[in-house]
């Protein structure tokens, strides 16, 4: 039932559109005729008091850019905010938090609303934009999972995951900066619903006005910042199918790509 959860969600709200992603079939919101088109994919940034929520004004967007290029999804990718506030909160599977300064505590309220959007199907990806170790973003973060689900701590996500295999198959965490050699999230019934990396995705997303990369990789090169977009769209494809690639049909054919892929 956890893979359908969300999807049952948004019919209850709004009509659906089936889109087939590389054999995957995925629902998504379709449009109403008096609101915004949500027929393609579209990420929202989530809003919040204190701090600075987004520091990358274009990784969400590009990200996107490159989800829409790799996969059969189509994608909006114009930036924008919610809050947790928003009656329309339940139209988007998938909420992007960002962030590089400490923010003030969420109130009971938007705790609550976050935890019932994350148990009713939704996925919360959360990005420490700072490159630095044990900062004050990172402090705060990890004071509101705490508030968020106290009974659930929040924990290092195995290399077995589908989020390393959702659509490219992975062995490295990595980010602009690499902090952490690994992900951090919060399971709820089986389903991995908020996930956390202290490594800066959007500083390796991001690009300029003229479409350069904004900022450069510290250490990796070229290469860390494709494995940090490849890993993006892996997070993305985990949100919108969760463990469709655990099923046993596919199993062997993964393994024998794993044997190859660490082959000599």
């Amino acid at each position: 039932m956890g893979r359908f959860h969300f999807t049952l969600s948004l019919m209850r709200i709004s009509p659906v559109k089936i889109i087939l992603v590389f054999g995957v079939l995925v629902l998504v919101a379709s449009a109403s005729p008096a609101r915004a088109d949500y027929s393609r994919l579209s990420i929202p940034q989530l809003k919040y008091e204190g701090g600075r929520y987004n520091p990358h004004l274009t990784a969400l967007g590009s990200l996107l850019g490159q989800v829409a290029r790799r996969t059969s999804i189509e994608v909006k990718r114009e930036s924008f905010q919610v809050k947790l506030s928003d009656p329309d909160l339940y139209r988007y599977p998938f909420l992007y938090m960002a962030g590089d300064q400490e923010f003030e505590p969420f109130s009971s309220e938007d705790l609550r609303r976050l935890r019932d959007y994350l148990n009713f199907g939704g996925f919360l990806l959360i990005d420490d934009n700072t490159s630095k170790i044990n900062s004050k973003f990172d402090g705060s973060v990890r004071n509101m999972i705490a508030s968020l689900f106290p009974q659930v701590p929040l924990q290092k996500i195995p290399r077995d995951h589908s989020i390393f295999r959702s659509f490219y198959l992975i062995n490295r965490v990595t980010g602009r900066t690499l902090i952490n050699p690994y992900l951090e999230g919060i399971n709820v019934k089986g389903r991995t619903v908020l996930v956390y990396s202290t490594n800066d995705f959007g500083g390796a997303w991001a690009r300029d006005k003229l479409g350069h990369w904004a900022h450069d990789i510290i250490a990796g090169g070229e290469r860390q910042r494709q494995l940090s977009i490849r890993l993006g769209v892996n997070i993305i494809m985990y949100a919108l199918t969760l463990d469709y690639k655990k099923d046993m049909v596919h199993l062997p054919i993964i393994l024998e790509r794993l044997r190859r892929y660490h082959s000599p």
